[in-house]
């Protein structure tokens, strides 16, 4: 009897343990599930304010770079008998070079000067604060022909880059933070370039006819507030831009990428020996090109700013300028040079003119038609004049036109690249606003001396 009480009264204590360990474990559970529930909270605030820290980051990213856009030109004037042409982009989604190229006013002097003002500069380091670096430049350069310019006076480069200088010191910037600057005066009737510039370690380019390329290196020291202003060390010199020459010239970004076994200004200078033929509009498209080949499609790892200065002198050259008042005339003007005047190459020819009377018939709008035939090439570009886009994808239109950027790639030793042109093709680009269309027709005996290089 004692022995089934004891049994008993075991199996009541072990029904009873079972019965308080379950409750137990029902309010650890409980407990467990309380805290998994403010952790979800907690991590369900915390993802809200990570997509709005990412979202208030993303929003400042972009009007930065819309600030950023702004100071970039949407497009460059063009001197008489020259062509200018830009490429920008950026290493980051904001980046931290500049550049711009206007006609410097002189008012009731404007008879007696043409000048524009050439410049480009690169600020260190990629982000918000190059870019907002890069703002404070461009309006030192503003205003120095707000404040100390006079319509008339000669124009010093290096007292000019001397007061940006100046103005950088004053606004004690942090010792890491260079600028890299190039400032030049263009005058158009001298045909030559005054510069003056610091920073820089790879030189500007003169292209010349029968493939010859002058290096000019231009060197100097940056502006930054570990230097302190430099105004007795930076000089004023000169280039002189002769009948068909082009100038190249471009911040380091462009230069200095490497891919393991050279730098690209060595590869540069092979193709702008082979290639100065080329309008400025179309070295720009296969330097691009060119680029994009020596990283393998990769993003290169500073901002790239390169700009083109095109002497123009060709067997003929005519600018036709069209006009709602006029454009019906100017048209059939038009059309009868190109029927009197391009005479080779017949069938890419016939493209040509078809291309540009259907281009030619719309409703009347303000139009600057440039044609230039030269030995190798007939050159044309049409120009929008109240900044509206060409809205026409033109290369669907016509498969007869192709970009530079599709050319058949040959590779060769030494990493070189031989670009292969084909007879039955029109070559077309545009700038950047897509305002103007430039078309490059080579002629077929200029090709096949090109292929046997």
């Amino acid at each position: 009897m004692k022995s089934v009480l004891f049994i008993f009264l075991a199996f009541f204590i072990l029904i009873a343990f079972l019965i308080f360990k379950n409750l137990n474990y029902k309010n650890k559970v409980e407990k467990i599930e309380k805290n998994l529930a403010v952790k979800e909270k907690q991590l369900h605030k915390q993802a809200q304010k990570i997509n709005s820290l990412e979202l208030d980051i993303k929003t400042k990213l972009e009007k930065a770079r819309n600030i950023h856009r702004r100071i970039l030109p949407d497009q460059l004037v063009e001197p008489t008998n020259y062509l200018v042409v830009d490429y920008y982009q950026p290493a980051e989604y904001i980046g931290g070079d500049a550049y711009n190229f206007f006609k410097i006013e002189h008012e009731l002097l404007a008879p007696f000067f043409e000048q524009y003002l050439l410049y480009f500069f690169d600020v260190s380091g990629h982000g918000i604060d190059s870019t907002l670096l890069a703002i404070f430049i461009n309006e030192a350069i503003e205003n120095y022909f707000k404040l100390r310019h006079n319509p008339g006076e000669k124009i010093s480069t290096r007292e000019l880059i001397n007061y940006i200088d100046q103005q950088y010191q004053k606004e004690d910037f942090p010792d890491d933070y260079l600028v890299c600057l190039f400032i030049g005066v263009f005058d158009r009737k001298k045909n030559s370039l005054n510069y003056s510039c610091g920073g820089f370690q790879f030189p500007l380019y003169l292209s010349k006819p029968e493939a010859k390329l002058e290096k000019i290196n231009i060197g100097g020291l940056p502006i930054s507030s570990a230097l302190g202003a430099l105004t007795d060390s930076r000089a004023e010199k000169s280039i002189k831009i002769e009948a068909n020459n082009t100038l190249i010239l471009s911040t380091d970004g462009l230069l200095e990428e490497n891919d393991g076994t050279e730098n690209y200004n060595q590869r540069l200078e092979r193709l702008l020996a082979g290639y100065s033929f080329l309008p400025a509009p179309f070295l720009k498209d296969l330097i691009c090109l060119d680029f994009y080949c020596f990283t393998n499609g990769k993003t290169a790892a500073d901002d790239i700013t390169i700009l083109f200065l095109e002497r123009i002198a060709a067997d003929l050259s005519i600018d036709f300028n069209l006009a709602e008042s006029n454009f019906t005339k100017k048209r059939v003007e038009v059309l009868a040079f190109l029927k009197q005047y391009l005479d080779f190459d017949l069938e890419k020819i016939k493209l040509l003119k078809k291309l540009i009377k259907n281009t030619l018939q719309v409703e009347p709008f303000e139009l600057k038609v440039k044609i230039i035939k030269k030995e190798e090439f007939i050159f044309l570009s049409l120009e929008r004049l109240n900044k509206s886009k060409w809205s026409k994808n033109l290369i669907d239109l016509y498969p007869e036109l192709i970009s530079l950027t599709q050319l058949d790639l040959q590779n060769k030793i030494n990493s070189k690249k031989n670009y292969i042109f084909q007879k039955d093709k029109i070559y077309i680009t545009k700038n950047k606003m897509k305002t103007k269309l430039y078309f490059l027709v080579l002629k077929n005996n200029f090709i096949e001396k090109l292929s046997q290089i």
